[in-house]
């Protein structure tokens, strides 16, 4: 992500086909996939409960920085809540445009947030020490080569389909829900880790395009209110994810890759690749993502009629 990130500013990177990073999403979400066993699928139905406290904190965190983002940033009400919701990054940009906000500058706000949150979140669990131990290890063998070239047949079609059903992230939900199939009804294996080094690159491109001269230059106030808030939404969460570990159900590292304010790909293989929990992350962050793509509109509604954030800068 830095690598590309120091191109882009020199004017000499390229921006990375949209293959790309579907490719990424489908390695992962199949990685994923194969971690929920049923044991695992066990523990994460119990953990319910805290998935829907989690949606319910999202979006609380998206209707009270809302107004603060607009202040900072000088944006109109709905601009201000789509760039602060904190789902799917490319379907809060589409519903912003849908809603008649300023969907370039949503897209500036979340990229800021994944990747201030993805930088912060790689560094915190490197240093942390923590492993989980209960899921999937380098113990487990890697996907036989049968399984693997059927996989690269039928992930890409259930990423497909999940996005012709209009699904949230859908190019990583449809194969995690292939794979789990699998993993549930028997097969336990882990992806190959070459595949995952090559994801971990696709996504890092991804990230680090967007750091080019005329995306800081285009509008210096909005990236740096929403660098402001997604720092203080991090500080929220950090307590949010201290309160759940002592609950004693999810570890303090694994509760907050789960409510962190990032990308489900980006958490969840950040997770995957330091043994943190991935799959109570992924169902953490699935459950976010769809609560939020279902109840923005409901919010953006709400906070205006209630004049918590002003339809139009400055009110009159």
């Amino acid at each position: 992500m830095m690598g590309v990130a120091l191109l882009m500013l020199l004017g000499t990177g390229a921006r990375q086909p949209i293959q790309g990073r579907r490719a990424a999403q489908i390695i992962i979400g199949v990685a994923l996939g194969l971690t929920f066993t049923q044991e695992i699928i066990r523990q994460v139905a119990s953990l319910g409960h805290w998935m829907l406290l989690g949606s319910v904190f999202s979006i609380g965190l998206t209707m009270l920085f809302s107004r603060a983002i607009q202040r900072m940033a000088k944006l109109d009400g709905p601009t201000a809540i789509y760039s602060v919701a904190v789902g799917a990054s490319a379907e809060m940009a589409l519903q912003a445009q849908k809603a008649g906000a300023d969907g370039a500058q949503v897209a500036s706000a979340h990229a800021i947030r994944i990747i201030l949150v993805v930088s912060l979140a790689s560094v915190v669990a490197y240093f942390s020490g923590e492993r989980a131990g209960a899921y999937i290890t380098a113990a487990t063998p890697a996907v036989s080569w049968e399984l693997a070239l059927l996989f690269v047949f039928i992930a890409p079609w259930c990423g497909w389909l999940a996005d012709r059903l209009r699904l949230p992230n859908a190019w990583l939900l449809g194969p995690v829900l292939m794979a789990g199939a699998f993993a549930a009804s028997g097969t336990t294996a882990r992806m190959f880790p070459a595949a995952l080094v090559v994801a971990q690159i696709l996504i890092g491109w991804s990230l680090g395009q967007h750091m080019t001269r005329q995306f800081f230059l285009r509008s210096p106030r909005m990236l740096a209110s929403a660098a402001a808030v997604t720092f203080s939404m991090l500080v929220i969460c950090v307590l949010l994810a201290w309160s759940l570990s002592k609950t004693g159900a999810i570890s303090l590292l694994t509760a907050f890759l789960a409510v962190a304010p990032g990308g489900t790909a980006e958490m969840a293989i950040i997770a995957k690749t330091f043994g943190i929990g991935a799959p109570i992350v992924t169902a953490f962050h699935f459950f976010r993502v769809i609560s939020t793509v279902l109840m923005i509109g409901w919010v953006v509604k709400t906070t205006v009629r209630t004049g918590w954030v002003h339809k139009q800068y400055p009110p009159p």
